[in-house]
C-alpha cells in the first residue's frame, strides 16, 4: 500500500496535484520486493528506473581494481536511488545496487515519469526538485570531502543518520566516508574516550 501522506512529505510538490493528478502519477508506479543481498542494478545495467524506498535499506557499490566492493552510497526508508549515468547521461550504470534487509521499492520508468511530467506541467515543479536534491547532495559530498576531517564527516554522518550506526557494517559506512575501516574503529574508539 502506497502512504500518500509519506510522499507528500518527502515530496512536497505533491501537495499541488489533484487526485486525479496523482493517480495518473501512481498508475505508471510498480510496487518491486527485495530479499537481503538482492541485487536489483547491476554494473552495466541501462535500466531507466527511479527508486522510491518505503521499507529497508540499499547501498550502491563498485569494483575496484583490487576486486574490493566499495560502498558509495547508503538509502533508507522515504530516500530515492537512482542511477544517475542512467537517468542523466544515457549512460550504462557504474554501480552496483543492493538491498542489506528485506526491502520494499516503488519503481516508475525515468522515461515514463517525463513523458507524465510533460503532460501536466504542476509536476515540472516535481523534476526541479529532484534535480535540485541530486546537485545539493553531491555538492555537500564534495564540499564534505574538501573541507572536513575525517572524524567530523563521521561525527556528521552520526548527526544525519543515527539510525543507520546500527543497520549498518561498519565498512560500508567507512566507505562512504573515504576512510578504511581500521580509521573508523579508531576515529570511533577517539570519540568514545572523550565520552567517558
Amino acid at each position: 500500500m502506497i502512504d500518500i501522506e509519506k510522499l507528500n512529505h518527502t515530496f512536497p510538490f505533491l501537495k499541488e496535484l489533484s487526485a486525479a493528478d496523482i493517480f495518473d502519477f501512481l498508475k505508471n508506479v510498480q510496487v518491486q520486493q527485495l530479499k537481503p543481498g538482492d541485487i536489483f542494478l547491476e554494473t552495466g545495467s541501462q535500466k531507466n528506473n527511479l527508486y522510491f524506498i518505503t521499507r529497508g535499506l540499499i547501498r550502491s557499490y563498485y569494483i575496484n581494481e583490487k576486486g574490493e566492493e566499495i560502498t558509495n552510497r547508503l538509502r533508507y526508508e522515504n530516500q530515492l536511488i537512482a542511477s544517475y549515468e542512467i537517468l542523466f547521461f544515457n549512460q550504462a550504470s557504474r554501480f552496483n545496487f543492493q538491498a542489506l534487509e528485506h526491502t520494499e521499492l516503488l519503481v516508475i520508468n525515468f522515461i515514463e515519469l517525463r513523458n507524465i511530467i510533460e503532460q501536466n506541467s504542476k509536476l515540472d515543479t516535481g523534476r526541479r526538485f529532484f534535480m535540485m536534491n541530486i546537485l545539493s547532495e553531491t555538492l555537500t559530498a564534495l564540499d564534505d570531502f574538501i573541507l572536513l576531517s575525517p572524524e567530523k564527516r563521521y561525527l556528521k554522518f552520526m548527526q544525519q543518520h543515527p539510525e543507520l550506526l546500527n543497520r549498518v557494517p561498519h565498512k560500508y559506512i567507512a566507505n562512504v566516508l573515504g576512510i578504511t575501516p581500521v580509521s573508523l574503529s579508531r576515529i570511533r574508539k577517539r570519540i568514545a574516550t572523550r565520552k567517558q
